[in-house]
């Protein structure tokens, strides 16, 4: 079934389209933010209100760098949303992350939580109009106060948006043979290196070991070598160490990671030992929701 444009929208239930939104914003942001905007002004002051504003704000944001339209989309929210329980919260994010982005003052900060949770879609918009100091500023700002919450849901969503962020400006960077931009590795670089330390007070060891992964992609595709084997090393005796909770899955990442740091050091023999591991850890992945075959493709796509 083809994917429902923003014209023929209208007679979703809005569970319906911000499920489609859900899975298609990457590829398709423009067309999100079309029908979230067509929605704005009919919004309800419940759950599915609250999704949909905070949809609006990561497409706008983190994907489009497009604070104008969230204003838009704020503006046309009914005024009841902004005092319902269920949306009063998102309400004050949207207003939140649109002021920093715009530098203009914002009518109250949210509690760190709902903050954090913004903090990827905001750091991202200002990466967008190369406002790295700002960005680079506004994402350490909160580590110490995370670092405090230890591991609850709070300290964790501080990790996940750091995680986020580099892991978007990992995977957007520029095409092959294009020149990079030393600002926005610094600032992918050090969004990586927040998340391992967030993620080693806030999270398990898997989530320690994901982020060692992260930091040595980050490396690898920053053309850094032997930082970037250094992390992938560390995530790979992360798995070893963990035994039997680390599945040939989390095995067949980390030898991901050591491909992509030794194309970066410029060492074929070991990247070829490392996608040869990969292989020979292809058949013990589970084949249920395309697993394998989405592996089959990162490894098809490693460098070589």
């Amino acid at each position: 079934m083809a994917n429902a444009q923003p014209d023929d929208t209208t007679a979703l239930p809005l569970a319906a389209l911000l499920a489609q939104i859900d899975a298609t914003h990457a590829d398709q942001p423009a067309a999100a933010v079309a029908a979230l905007l067509a929605r704005a002004a009919s919004l309800p002051a419940d759950a599915d209100g609250a999704r949909a504003l905070h949809l609006a704000e990561h497409v706008a944001l983190s994907h489009l760098g497009d604070a104008n339209v969230l204003a838009t989309l704020l503006a046309a929210l009914p005024p009841a949303l902004a005092q319902a329980p269920a949306t009063a919260p998102s309400v004050q994010r949207l207003q939140w992350s649109l002021a920093v982005v715009q530098r203009t003052p914002a009518p109250a900060t949210p509690p760190e939580p709902q903050r954090w949770r913004a903090l990827q879609n905001v750091v991202l918009a200002l990466a967008a109009q190369r406002r790295w100091a700002e960005a680079t500023a506004l994402l350490s700002a909160d580590e110490a106060a995370a670092r405090s919450q230890g591991r609850n849901e709070a300290g964790q969503s501080y990790a996940v948006a750091a995680n986020n962020v580099a892991m978007e400006l990992q995977t957007s960077g520029p095409a092959a043979g294009q020149p990079r931009d030393a600002d926005r590795d610094a600032l992918m670089l050090q969004a990586a290196a927040i998340a391992r330390r967030a993620w080693g007070h806030a999270g398990t060891w898997r989530h320690a070991e994901r982020a060692e992964y992260r930091l040595a992609l980050c490396h690898a595709v920053a053309g850094q070598g032997a930082a970037a084997r250094h992390h992938a090393r560390l995530c790979l005796a992360a798995c070893e160490a963990a035994g039997a909770e680390a599945d040939a899955t989390e095995h067949f990442f980390a030898h991901e990671a050591l491909a992509h740091a030794h194309h970066a050091a410029g060492d074929a023999a070991a990247n070829a030992a490392a996608r040869a591991q990969m292989a020979a850890l292809l058949p013990q992945i589970d084949t249920a929701d395309g697993l394998r075959a989405w592996c089959a493709d990162v490894l098809a796509a490693v460098p070589t």
